[in-house]
């Protein structure tokens, strides 16, 4: 566990480009880089690399992307998702409002639900994990070439592939609460060329649940959309913070009464024609919500990671094993806008 540990800091010292150098007669040594060179040199230096420096090496690998993945998921997961982590084997509960309907309950793999009345004010639903899989691959001969560069991208991909796995269990749920009719039609706003007075059709739905300020969550594109129509719809209303963000800016943060976050949304194609996630599609959350997330994420005790080496090619195929929770605990808490018309 020490060795890990020791690893794991080394990678975060990596990553973060904040290594350690000592003076050696005279002259300035990377310290830092000499270790995670020589520990490339160990793993993959004489041909095939033995499975245990190869188990370690992915270890490394996998312990620093956890740790680099983490404030991304809390920082757009997390406002719309309670995301924790508990040990193995523990009873995770969650507990619902008591106006939540057990229809509107779904788990990452459509598990059953079970639900036990604790009192006029809320019931319990136990999250159920479910084993999930994410990983990629990487080439030897890129950290024989470069190891620092190639360890950053690798990490940087890891906790990249992390989160977008999240946001693919996300969607999943929404789009079956849509498909069974699940949310409120209040909550929803389909069209082509929307105004800025059908965004807070679905903005003042968000406002009464809770009186706090909505969170809208979508790509840049839907976003920009609307925050482009601020300056002529709403010229009298804008404050001098929202002008100075505007000008400011590359991604405006608010959007009427509503504070606007864009999704890691990246471009899939060689062209830069197509993104990972609709572009079309944003949603509309509730602020000031403790405890009335619509999403739960819950992840149980460590992650195992698994690989295999192509000799022909060179690549080392990784697998990350883990398991975790994904619901929909309240369809009544988010909102739907889509606009046909927007493009990536």
């Amino acid at each position: 566990m020490e060795k890990i540990k020791m690893l794991k800091d080394l990678g975060l010292r990596i990553y973060n480009d904040k290594m350690i150098t000592k003076e050696v007669e005279g002259e300035l040594v990377n310290q830092d880089e000499k270790e995670i060179r020589e520990i490339c040199n160990r793993t993959f230096g004489l041909g095939s690399p033995s499975p245990e420096n190869l188990h370690l090496f992915n270890q490394f690998l996998v312990e620093t992307a956890e740790v680099i993945a983490k404030p991304r998921v809390d920082a757009v997961l997390g406002l719309i998702a309670d995301v924790s982590t508990v040990p193995a084997g523990a009873v995770k509960m969650y507990k619902l409002p008591k106006t939540t309907e057990g229809k509107f309950l779904f788990t990452a793999k459509g598990t059953g639900v079970d639900l036990v009345r604790l009192s006029p004010e809320e019931v319990n639903k136990v999250a159920t994990p479910q084993s999930m899989t994410y990983g990629g691959y990487y080439e030897i001969t890129t950290f024989r070439a470069d190891p620092v560069k190639a360890f950053r991208d690798a990490v940087d991909s890891l906790a990249n592939a992390k989160v977008e796995y999240y946001f693919d269990k996300v969607y999943e749920l929404i789009a079956s609460a849509l498909a069974n009719g699940d949310i409120p039609e209040n909550n929803k706003n389909v069209g082509s060329n929307l105004t800025l007075a059908d965004f807070q059709k679905v903005e003042q739905t968000m406002i009464r649940l809770t009186n706090g300020r909505p969170i809208f969550v979508g790509d840049i594109s839907l976003i920009n959309h609307f925050a482009n129509l601020i300056p002529t719809a709403q010229k009298d209303l804008l404050t001098d913070d929202i002008r100075e963000m505007l000008r400011e800016e590359l991604i405006p943060t608010k959007i009427s009464k509503t504070v606007a976050v864009s999704i890691p949304n990246t471009w899939i194609d060689d062209k830069n024609s197509k993104v990972r996630f609709d572009q079309k599609t944003g949603f509309v959350f509730p602020g000031a919500i403790s405890g009335k997330k619509p999403f739960a994420i819950t992840e149980f005790g460590t992650k195992r990671q698994y690989s295999e080496l192509d000799p022909e090619t060179e690549q080392v195929k990784l697998k990350i094993v883990f398991e975790s929770d994904v619901t929909l605990l309240n369809a009544r808490y988010f909102g739907i806008i889509k606009d046909d018309s927007i493009l990536a």
